[in-house]
């Protein structure tokens, strides 16, 4: 059986890095919000790897307080013989695959941490619009790309939501 990583070595890197707590509840967000998508694609016949998706979604941004954090979240990770993790960490900036035949465990981190804003789920618009706002001020002319990154994701979701037979928002905005 393929070596994963626990939700304590976590929590022991969050201290040994020195990751803020804000950036720790935003790692559970995204671990959580991906690790539900999974299981419930997994209730439809799929065989997604839960506990790499989790893993993969709490360790992601373990280093976001480095320059290049993803790389050297990436780096932390393969030291300690979490190649997959590190796969996942290595991209999850720069990922933007939207095709649901080939629809990974990368991607699911991937699509939780597009789906989260801090600690809390906030759902594809509410989070692009943050992420417009933030680009607005350093990178306005990247804000075409953000725009079609959005809907691209947002033909994803709905493939995502068809497979699953419910929203994503109602598994986590309803009661």
């Amino acid at each position: 059986m393929t070596k994963r990583i626990s939700r304590e070595e976590c929590e022991q890197l969050y201290r040994i890095h020195e990751t803020p707590a804000h950036v720790i509840g935003h790692c559970n967000a995204v671990a959580h919000v991906a690790l539900e998508i999974g299981r419930k694609l997994n209730e439809h016949g799929y065989n997604f790897d839960l506990a790499l998706i989790e893993g993969a979604g709490l360790a992601h941004d373990v280093a976001r307080v480095q320059e290049e954090h993803w790389r050297v979240g990436a780096q932390i990770l393969r030291g300690l013989g979490y190649d997959d993790e590190a796969d996942i960490v290595d991209v999850h900036m720069h990922r933007h695959t939207y095709d649901f035949e080939t629809l990974s465990e990368m991607d699911l981190v991937c699509i939780g941490d597009r789906l989260v804003i801090e600690n809390q789920y906030a759902g594809l618009d509410k989070r692009f619009e943050y992420i417009i706002n933030k680009a607005k001020v350093h990178y306005p002319h990247r804000i075409w790309k953000i725009e079609e990154n959005r809907e691209k994701l947002r033909t994803l979701l709905g493939q995502i939501e068809e497979a699953m037979g419910q929203t994503i928002d109602s598994l986590f905005l309803d009661s």
